[in-house]
């Protein structure tokens, strides 16, 4: 009987998959394509409720390259809301280097982004993925909560604005004020008070002690590395303490790490794909039950494509989005 009592206690609610910097790029990153579709076609058959993703969808924030994960998301009937969470990263908005005459015109391009219009064509080329969401402001996507069956994703934006003394090589991360403010906001809907509550942010939360690897050039990995750090964390972490939070799923630094902090469990996913291996890939497996949350990693064998294959398929005839 008690055996019995164990198993019904223990009441699987939802299985998660957790991938991060996927890094996409039709020019120089065709295996970063290969691998994002053969992870989702083996997690698919291993069987999941929903897909997170924790920013830098892209490499180099190309428009092209959204449609090419647009491509892939639709395939798997996953450019869907109640199948897929998305968050933005750096390199969604202000890009990468690929060339070395990259490093030295970076901050120019950083200089000339427009933040907020990056931001609006992220979200536009994923707006599938923000239906049914509850923000605190219509004009804002970020931060959200997507209540999934008895769950509840809180969607955060960690990404900086360009400074050339606080932010230079534009991976730093923080959470603006207002939108902080309204992350509070939104747990005021008496919708999500009894779900388990995950949140999706793009930076980790710990030391970097590893060189990001969605760069072509050597001597900017070295720098990047250093320049990875999320502020403002202690404030982050009392909302999240506060609210409730169970789970943190993120990237950013090109590793798979699982820790805590505060009794929380984070998840860093970063190494899934853009990864130091060029045949292995792999996704954190989430099963949230009733009450534990349960973590596996699974890393499978990736072939390499073929070049072709993929110009005719993702890259030279995209889906169309207006």
């Amino acid at each position: 009987m008690l055996i019995l009592a164990k198993i019904i206690l223990r009441k699987i609610i939802m299985k998660i998959i957790h991938i991060s910097d996927l890094h996409l790029c039709g020019r120089f990153k065709l295996n970063n394509i290969a691998k994002t579709k053969q992870i989702l076609s083996d997690a698919l058959e291993t069987g999941f409720d929903h897909l997170v993703i924790t920013g830098d969808l892209s490499d180099n924030a190309e428009e092209k390259d959204y449609l090419i994960l647009r491509n892939i998301l639709e395939k798997f009937n996953l450019l869907r809301s109640d199948r897929t969470s998305i968050v933005i990263g750096n390199h969604d908005i202000f890009g990468g280097v690929q060339t070395a005459l990259d490093v030295i015109n970076f901050p120019n391009r950083c200089i000339h982004t427009n933040y907020q219009e990056k931001v609006k064509t992220f979200t536009h080329y994923f707006r599938e993925l923000f239906e049914n969401t509850i923000r605190f402001d219509d004009n804002y996507y970020f931060p959200y909560a997507k209540i999934v069956e008895d769950a509840v994703l809180i969607g955060i934006n960690s990404i900086s604005d360009y400074s050339k003394l606080r932010n230079p090589f534009a991976s730093n991360g923080s959470v603006n004020k207002k939108e902080l403010e309204g992350f509070a906001k939104v747990f005021e809907n008496p919708l999500i008070n009894t779900k388990k509550k995950i949140a999706l942010i793009h930076h980790h939360f710990y030391k970097n002690n590893m060189e990001t690897k969605s760069s072509e050039s050597s001597v900017w990995n070295k720098i990047e590395s250093y320049t990875m750090k999320l502020r403002g964390k202690k404030k982050l972490m009392k909302y999240f303490v506060d609210h409730g939070i169970e789970l943190v799923l993120h990237g950013h630094s090109h590793e798979l790490k699982e820790y805590y902090r505060k009794g929380i469990k984070f998840l860093n996913a970063g190494g899934s794909i853009d990864g130091t291996s060029e045949t292995e890939s792999s996704y954190y497996m989430i099963e949230l039950n009733n009450p534990s949350i349960d973590v596996s990693l699974k890393t499978i064998k990736t072939i390499p494509p073929i070049e072709k294959e993929y110009q005719d398929d993702e890259i030279l005839a995209p889906a169309y989005i207006n």
